[in-house]
């Protein structure tokens, strides 16, 4: 029998200390058990997996359990989340309102209760680079001089020292010059080192019981642990909110990147000078040596990378898994082991004639990065560990159109080409660095299909662990419709594209706006788009584009200043946008969101599967694509009073053997095959 915290209940209940601080408070059962469910983990040091349904209210049923166990035990806990927009809200209301339960439950442990995002050294301002770069600029007359001097005279009202705390725009490339690089840090050794915004933020966080992250920030963290570094201070659990996504944050984490420019980057470090070790070092001789050996490794890369970028733009794809190695002998790394030995000599020169110590350090960092480096291209040119690694090539065009039909040399050619490698299955990786290590709580709204949590466990490697999953309080039955027409092509049809812009425009003609078309690829957004905006115009509705230059929130703020809005949207627009309301009445999915078959990655887990003998589609597509559903089903109803329609576009879920798995896993709407029923619902 589940056993309760009276410390929750006194909280949770109706007329408890929440209600004190909620206007319109309501108790929601779901929200107290899972409030529970976490407490028991904490206390237990168990991992636990919760599906939290839209509107239980999850991030209070996390953090406020979180709090008090942290205060009450001298405790640490990283709440770590995929999106800013989370971080934003549990900065400015859970965790503030967390402060003021604690107030009236324990006064004492409310004033030691400090909170702190934590945030990586590149958002911040390096007092000594701007120094430097204003120093430079009176000696040198440069474009940028006069926001130098701007940014030096605000500097003193500065707390943070973060970009958003910066008064006046400044463009990317001088926020560059002057952001916090762990490879030009002098560390204690700079002049400005105990007035250092980063090393401020880091103190915080050792005063810190709860510390807010990004699922990217705290795998680079799992990174450099395992290197002997670190970002955070030592914590005692993690709670994971959006935690569908951490297999993808994870896996880009570990992904290796290859390419002409990437080894040019390396080499630029120390020849143009670009951190304070590289300008300490002035040495003609070790300059010439350095150019000497970046020629010759361009040269050897440039002749094995151009045939495969020419051969690449001939095919239908851009990008191709490797089934063998590029080399049959590693021809490259006479030239890396000469680059280290090169590096290696100077740096045992400087520390015996007591050179500068971070000049030194700086060596030190540099040979491990030119190491770092030689595995990572040893790794993809040989195509190393091909059962546990995906090793993929890309040929990868130019932004611009123009570029495109120029002639090119080898060089040119060459540096078209990037190859990638990441790990197939991140479950042992993470077994071994986390959760044998630390208590993982992880929730979000989809971890289930059809209830069950085993396909997130197995991915992630959690092998005993407490699971809730808690219902939504929406009345999904009232409150929604989910359309799925009979009549639909398959997607795999010439005729899909036409009846995708015949129904949209069925569709948005009864909503007139206030309505998500939602891609699972770009390139058919953009030809829908295309094909519907005069329609769109002459009926005075007004089409937004998700375009890789706009933000979302830029985006979202577009959406709702007018009701005649219609956004075609993709990938970023399934999941963490919060519409509630008027403003968002319907939300059309394309199609089944299937992982692409022809992806590299998902072709590797695919193939791994099959050749272990187990159901390739059933294990990983079919499931992928019901969590990647249920968040974009998500986007519609977002409280007790919302009312709309979710329109699929894919006849699959009638016509094949899993559709009615998939329909089982989706918030029990009203299910209908009519566009008639489209029409009657946005009439009454």
């Amino acid at each position: 029998m589940m056993t309760y915290s009276k410390t929750l209940y006194r909280i949770f209940k109706r007329d408890g200390i929440l209600s004190k601080h909620v206007p319109a408070y309501q108790p929601r059962r779901a929200q107290f058990e899972m409030a529970n469910l976490v407490l028991r983990c904490l206390k237990q040091e168990t991992h636990g997996l919760i599906e939290a349904g839209t509107g239980t209210g999850k991030s209070f049923g996390y953090t406020l359990p979180a709090v008090w166990w942290a205060l009450k035990n001298e405790k640490r806990v990283i709440i770590s989340t995929n999106t800013i927009t989370l971080q934003q809200q549990l900065l400015e209301k859970e965790l503030p309102m967390a402060h003021k339960v604690i107030r009236e439950l324990a006064p004492e442990l409310a004033e030691e209760f400090r909170y702190e995002l934590a945030k990586g050294r590149s958002h911040y301002i390096c007092k000594r680079r701007l120094e430097e770069l204003w120093q430079d600029s009176l000696t040198t007359e440069t474009p940028e001089r006069e926001i130098v001097r701007q940014l030096r005279e605000q500097l003193p009202a500065m707390k943070k020292g973060d970009r958003e705390e910066i008064p006046l725009p400044v463009p990317p490339a001088l926020f560059q010059a002057i952001q916090g690089d762990s490879d030009d840090c002098l560390g204690k050794n700079s002049p400005f080192y105990k007035q250092c915004f980063i090393q401020n933020a880091r103190k915080k966080l050792q005063n810190a019981q709860i510390i807010v992250v990004n699922h990217a920030l705290f795998f680079t963290h799992l990174i450099l642990r395992r290197q002997g570094a670190s970002i955070l201070p030592e914590y005692d659990a993690v709670i994971m909110d959006e935690a569908h996504r951490v297999e993808d944050q994870v896996t880009k984490q570990y992904t290796y990147h290859v390419s002409i420019e990437e080894i040019n980057i390396l080499f630029n470090r120390f020849l143009k000078k670009r951190a304070h070790w590289a300008r300490e070092l002035d040495s003609s001789d070790l300059q010439q040596q350095t150019e000497s050996i970046r020629a010759r490794l361009v040269a050897k890369l440039v002749e094995l990378f151009a045939p495969l970028a020419r051969a690449l733009a001939e095919r239908p794809q851009n990008e191709y898994l490797l089934k063998k190695s590029i080399i049959a002998n590693n021809e490259v790394a006479p030239l890396f082991k000469e680059w280290k030995t090169l590096f290696a000599d100077k740096h045992k020169e400087l520390k015996a004639a007591g050179g500068e110590e971070e000049t030194v350090i700086g060596l030190s960092r540099y040979i491990s990065q030119i190491e770092q480096m030689e595995r990572m291209v040893t790794h993809v040119l040989c195509n190393e560990s091909p059962d546990e690694w995906a090793t993929w090539v890309a040929y990868e065009e130019p932004g611009a159109e123009g570029h495109r039909s120029l002639i090119r040399d080898d060089f040119a050619w060459a540096s078209l080409l990037h190859l990638y490698s990441a790990p197939i299955d991140v479950s042992e990786l993470l077994r071994e660095e986390l959760f044998t290590q630390k208590t993982v709580i992880m929730t979000s709204a989809t971890l289930t299909t059809q209830g069950d949590f085993s396909f997130v466990a197995n991915r992630m490697g959690i092998d005993e662990y407490e699971a809730l999953e808690t219902p939504s309080p929406f009345r999904y039955e009232q409150q929604a419709i989910l359309l799925v027409p009979n009549e639909a092509p398959s997607p795999a049809e010439k005729e899909f594209e036409a009846f995708l812009i015949a129904s949209m425009k069925e569709i948005v003609m009864t909503t007139r706006g206030r309505t998500f078309l939602l891609f699972t690829s770009y390139s058919q957004m953009n030809r829908v788009y295309e094909a519907m905006i005069p329609w769109l115009k002459r009926h005075g509705l007004t089409g937004l584009l998700h375009r890789p230059e706009l933000s979302r929130d830029t985006l979202l703020q577009q959406f709702r200043s007018q009701p005649n809005h219609v956004l075609f949207g993709c990938e970023s627009f399934w999941e963490g946008v919060d519409v509630p309301g008027d403003d968002l009445i319907c939300v059309v999915i394309v199609k089944l969101p299937f992982p692409v078959p022809t992806d590299p990655l998902t072709k590797a887990r695919m193939n791994r599967l099959d050749k272990r003998g187990q159901n390739s589609f059933r294990e990983y597509m079919l499931p992928f694509s019901i969590l990647r559903l249920k968040q974009g089903f998500g986007r519609l109803i977002r409280t007790r009073s919302d009312r709309g329609v979710v329109v699929i576009l894919d006849s699959r879920l009638h016509t094949k053997p899993y559709g009615s798995e998939i329909l089982a896993s989706l918030p029990p709407a009203r299910l209908t095959k009519s566009m008639d029923e489209l029409h009657r619902f946005f009439t009454s």
